[in-house]
């Protein structure tokens, strides 16, 4: 039977994969765009960025929504497999929720930020499948002692 993790498996889990998670996202999007990057804009992002990632993991159901579309394919969870496919909609549910907050935040302007938005979707869906892929297995391993270990949050 599953338990519910503690606290500080909580706050580990938000810090390792959400910090980079913001860091990446708030990055790539300027970059693509060709919009000049600001010390000051990146860092606002960035903060916004890691705030709606730990909402978003507090409000959805993450480590489950993972573990069943990885055994949707009759993967186990724990295996490479199972993480990539248990990746694909985490990520998609970050980048949609965080990219459309970010691009309406800085393009300000309707319909241009989902115009934005589209056109930094795939970048950063991309860039942030591979850091979750390097991220949460270390998460995991220093919230729960190994990779393996539950992951109901």
């Amino acid at each position: 039977m599953k338990q519910k993790p503690s606290l500080k498996s909580v706050v580990v889990l938000n810090l390792v994969n959400n910090i980079p998670m913001a860091i990446v996202m708030s990055v790539t999007a300027p970059l693509v765009m060709g919009i000049p990057m600001v010390f000051s804009n990146i860092m606002e992002n960035i903060v916004i960025a890691f705030l709606l990632a730990c909402i978003v993991n507090l409000a959805v159901p993450i480590p489950l929504i993972a573990e069943k579309f990885s055994k949707l394919f009759k993967q186990p969870p724990e295996s490479f497999a199972g993480r990539l496919l248990g990746n694909i909609p985490v990520c998609l549910i970050f980048v949609v929720i965080i990219g459309l907050i970010l691009n309406a935040y800085n393009v300000r302007q309707f319909p241009g930020f989902i115009f934005a938005f589209f056109g930094t979707f795939i970048p950063m869906y991309l860039v942030c499948f591979v850091i979750s892929m390097f991220t949460n297995p270390f998460a995991m391993k220093l919230a729960f002692g190994n990779p393996a270990a539950e992951k109901t949050v």
